[in-house]
């Protein structure tokens, strides 16, 4: 994916665990984009954000938050970008930080890369958190010596602001606010107190978009199936074992995990793929988890979302017919749906016997519904 970088900066976040939180270093000038190791630092950091390990909340600012930076970000993407306007809101962004993490005796700092670029999903001001590594290198005499890199195999915290979305967000009506998000953070232990700061100081909020979610899930993970030959035959099992899992979790009223999904699949790939399974998880759950799709690592579902692949529904003037999907049979990679300005039910695919039983109930409907 090409990235235009407008401007980066590292700042650092200097505290110990379990000690006192010290001055942060506040860098005054942006990075130097067109130096390699500052691109290559942009790009690693970017290209891992959703994947696995790194996979990411969906959601808004905290309406009630006690941080200023969504203030600050409101008003900084209003402007033009200039290297000034941008340096402000890193600022802003690392007083926040300082502020949560100085009251978290827990919580560790690091080094805080913030990258204000551009790709083929529009603009973004990325946060992240990078950790020091040990490592090795060899001398002039080929002799290894002792090496202090970033670990760019992770992101610790993390979070990102879609540019194009917070302003249709802000331009929204109330209903479409809560199927729209336009940040995402990392969450990769959200029972952790001392993880919770980086969030917690940013203003960020998991959001509500369960029906886009729940909608994205079903028609991308099985656009996944189909797209690649090795998995395309399994495709339809992979459905329905999908639509019970939402099923069991919505009569259960507890959250649809991605890990489970990730899992679910898992069980689909062929024998002949167990060599590369991990490959193609990852794979699995960072397209689901991207940006252009949106499902979040955790989210509820929405029940009337899931009725709509569960159940076929039929509505005339003065009846309707509703049918469990699977009481049409089981395993029938169907097209079942109602044009409601046409008045036209559509159905491929199915069996002769499946259809015969849609147009007996049809026909007891409509004869129930006539006047004597």
């Amino acid at each position: 994916m090409d990235v235009k970088v407008n401007f980066a900066v590292v700042h650092e976040l200097i505290k110990e665990q379990f000690k006192d939180i010290q001055a942060s270093d506040i860098r005054k000038v942006v990075l130097n984009k067109d130096k390699p190791a500052v691109s290559k630092l942009i790009i690693g950091a970017t290209s891992i954000y959703g994947k696995k390990n790194n996979a990411t909340h969906y959601g808004i600012f905290a309406k009630k938050t006690a941080s200023e930076f969504p203030i600050d970000f409101d008003a900084y993407s209003k402007i033009a970008i200039s290297e000034k306007s941008f340096l402000e809101v890193t600022e802003s962004a690392m007083a926040e930080l300082h502020a949560a993490a100085k009251k978290t005796t827990a919580s560790s700092g690091g080094y805080i890369l913030f990258v204000d670029y551009e790709n083929n999903q529009g603009r973004f001001l990325l946060i992240a958190m990078l950790k020091k590594r040990d490592g090795l290198r060899l001398n002039e005499n080929l002799e290894p010596e002792e090496l202090i890199e970033l670990d760019l195999s992770s992101l610790y915290h993390a979070a990102r602001i879609n540019f194009n979305k917070y302003q249709e967000h802000g331009l929204a009506d109330a209903e479409a606010k809560q199927e729209l998000n336009y940040l995402s953070f990392l969450s990769q232990s959200a029972g952790r107190s001392a993880a919770g700061y980086f969030v917690t100081a940013l203003g960020c909020a998991v959001g509500t978009a369960s029906a886009a979610a729940t909608k994205n899930l079903i028609i991308e993970s099985v656009k996944f199936f189909r797209e690649r030959p090795n998995l395309r035959d399994k495709r339809i099992q992979f459905k329905d074992e999908i639509l019970r899992y939402l099923e069991r979790q919505r009569d259960s009223g507890q959250s649809v995990k991605l890990s489970e999904v990730e899992a679910i699949a898992r069980q689909f790939f062929p024998a002949e793929l167990e060599g590369q399974a991990d490959e193609l998880a990852v794979e699995f759950t960072g397209h689901l988890n991207s940006e252009a799709v949106g499902v979040p690592v955790e989210f509820p579902i929405s029940k009337v979302t899931l009725d709509k692949y569960t159940h076929v529904v039929y509505k005339a003037d003065n009846w309707q017919l509703k049918f469990d999907r699977n009481s049409l049979g089981e395993g029938v990679d169907a097209e079942i749906r109602f044009i409601e300005q046409d008045r036209k039910l559509i159905i491929n695919n199915l069996s002769e016997s499946a259809i015969e039983v849609i147009r007996q109930a049809i026909a007891d409907k409509r004869d129930a519904a006539e006047p004597e």
